[in-house]
């Protein structure tokens, strides 16, 4: 049991970058790397790809991240994420391969199992509230269900002396739950720390969101090297404060602002923030600058845990075919809708296998629908988006983007992609359905 713990954040998605991860861990401030690899659409691409090839669907960065972060390893100090994605086994297998590889003999490796729930799902028949229908009605659709699991095995592994603690749809914050909980030896039913301990993974859990990016709003808001923000770390200590802070010398900046702003992202109530292990409380919360890039938070609270765990759902919706072309000077506009009626009638013959048609002029009307009127502008550009119900008619579809080319005059810059179409709905699962297990593996 310690009086502080220091952790940082490794990766805020699946391709985040490296880097600031690697400052941050050469820096010896932090002795936890929490890395976040997963957003609802990467879990169910990575279902995927492990059902076409089952040794797969773990996080592709694995390679990289056990040669960039061997010394850190190699000093005694501890790596946390939900690197399983859909395969927690191969990921397991490519840290061992990794650890074996960068003379890390003998490192422990925790491995979380069972938050695929795609069977319990299947058998309950769950409801899936945002579609209006239970999973049995859109059976063959769906290709993945995994539900969000709290810090409790992360601690538990932790405790059995792993040092590199990996699982699938671990969620957010609880990454860096786990190991807060573990150092200041705070049981995890003693709601009021959990909720302390969330703060800081709620904070922490987006990367350099708390440092600076998606902030920027010149001229009301302005920090500084923006192409350089660094990954933030906190000290969370036994007294339940939070400190927040970045690497100095680095861009951006950690200040009440930047911090106010992630903790109210995502966050429908503040009063009752729901996740796996607690439902926080943040309305109380007192947030001062104490030093250069240095935030203290105080104030969180919270209560039970949510007796049902969230539970994301994975639909196969077909194929999406996206075609873009720009137009410009007088008549742009006109020449841009007129090329839209063209590859409607273009599309027409492959009505039945489209369900969803798009059409948005870029710089017009693709996000305010007409309602911001700012005269007429010097140039547009096309987007047409379709979704297909199957590949047939997708290929079929993404040929006559082509036509793009010729429908009207003075069109260029013609694009177009064709990828899988997938969609995520959430779903429902008491407690008890989640059957969890961890296993230690040496390298």
């Amino acid at each position: 049991m310690n009086d502080i713990v220091k952790i940082g954040c490794g990766s805020a998605y699946a391709s985040d970058w490296l880097e600031p991860a690697k400052a941050l861990a050469d820096s010896g401030l932090v002795d936890y790397l929490a890395f976040d690899c997963l957003a609802e659409r990467t879990l169910a691409l990575a279902q995927i790809r492990k059902l076409a090839d089952p040794s797969t669907g773990q996080d592709l960065r694995l390679a990289r991240i056990m040669e960039d972060f061997a010394g850190f390893l190699g000093s005694n100090r501890t790596i946390v994420g939900n690197f399983g994605a859909a395969n927690p086994d191969a990921a397991a297998a490519d840290v061992v391969a990794g650890a074996r590889k960068a003379g890390l003999d003998g490192l422990r490796v925790g491995v979380i199992r069972g938050d695929d729930v795609l069977k319990q799902v299947l058998d309950l028949d769950v409801a899936l509230p945002e579609r209006g229908v239970t999973a049995g009605q859109v059976r063959d659709r769906i290709v993945s269900a995994h539900a969000y699991i709290g810090a409790e095995p992360v601690v538990e592994l932790l405790g059995e002396g792993a040092r590199f603690v990996l699982g699938g749809r671990i969620a957010d914050p609880s990454l860096f739950v786990g190991p807060i909980c573990h150092e200041l030896g705070w049981d995890l039913d003693d709601w009021a720390s959990v909720g302390v301990a969330t703060v800081a993974g709620h904070l922490l859990e987006c990367g350099i969101h708390v440092t600076g990016a998606n902030f920027a709003d010149p001229p009301l808001r302005v920090l500084p090297a923006l192409h350089d923000l660094a990954a933030p770390f906190a000290q969370v200590t036994s007294d339940r404060r939070v400190i927040v802070g970045k690497l100095d010398g680095t861009g951006g900046g950690v200040t009440e602002a930047t911090v106010k702003t992630q903790l109210g992202y995502e966050v429908n109530d503040p009063a009752a923030y729901l996740t796996p292990d607690v439902t926080a409380d943040f309305s109380a919360l007192q947030v001062r600058e104490i030093g250069p890039d240095r935030v203290e938070v105080t104030g969180a609270g919270g209560q039970a845990a949510p007796e049902r765990l969230k539970v994301l759902v994975g639909l196969d919706l077909g194929f999406d075919v996206v075609g873009e072309v720009s137009y410009g000077g007088p008549g742009c506009v006109e020449r841009a809708r007129l090329a839209a009626d063209v590859m409607r009638e273009r599309f027409a013959p492959f009505a039945e296998g489209i369900d969803e048609l798009r059409v948005d002029l870029l710089g017009v009307d693709a996000l305010f629908e007409g309602r911001l009127q700012r005269g007429y502008p010097a140039e547009v550009r096309l987007r047409l988006a379709v979704r297909c119900a199957d590949c047939d008619t997708a290929t079929a579809v993404a040929e006559h983007v082509e036509f793009l080319y010729f429908a009207v005059a003075g069109g260029g810059g013609v694009t177009k992609s064709m990828r899988p179409a997938i969609g995520v709905t959430p779903a429902y699962l008491d407690r008890d359905t989640v059957r969890l297990e961890t296993e230690v593996v040496t390298a």
